[in-house]
């Protein structure tokens, strides 16, 4: 089988925000290649975890499967527009799950 994932660097960038969602609070860590060291230059987002506050909890396992997912489909080169976008979302527009909220995240970051 021929391999087309982009694997990340060993080295790079890692970046933590946290944020709730339906009164649970998650971290979510963003990977980024380093395009220039030197300079602190970052490349795009390559990697992505979330973890819930109470480890191993279901949310927990389900929020680091959610993401192991979400960096799986962005090394072989999917948009995260594209993964935003199949998200579910509520019927005020916004993103119905952690992940939809970490996707959504990427979405905005991505012209820093």
């Amino acid at each position: 089988m021929t391999d087309f994932r982009r694997r990340p660097a060993l080295r790079r960038a890692h970046e933590t925000i946290a944020i709730e969602h339906d009164q649970q609070r998650y971290k979510i860590g963003l990977g980024r290649e380093l395009v220039c060291a030197e300079r602190g230059r970052l490349g795009p987002i390559v990697e992505i975890f979330l973890s819930a506050q109470k480890a191993n909890s279901a949310l927990d396992v389900l929020a680091n499967d959610g993401a192991i997912l979400m960096s799986l489909a962005l090394q072989y080169g999917c948009p995260p527009e594209v993964i935003s976008h199949a998200m579910k979302r509520n019927p005020n527009g916004s993103p119905a799950s952690p992940l939809g909220v970490a996707a959504s995240y990427l979405i905005e970051k991505k012209g820093d």
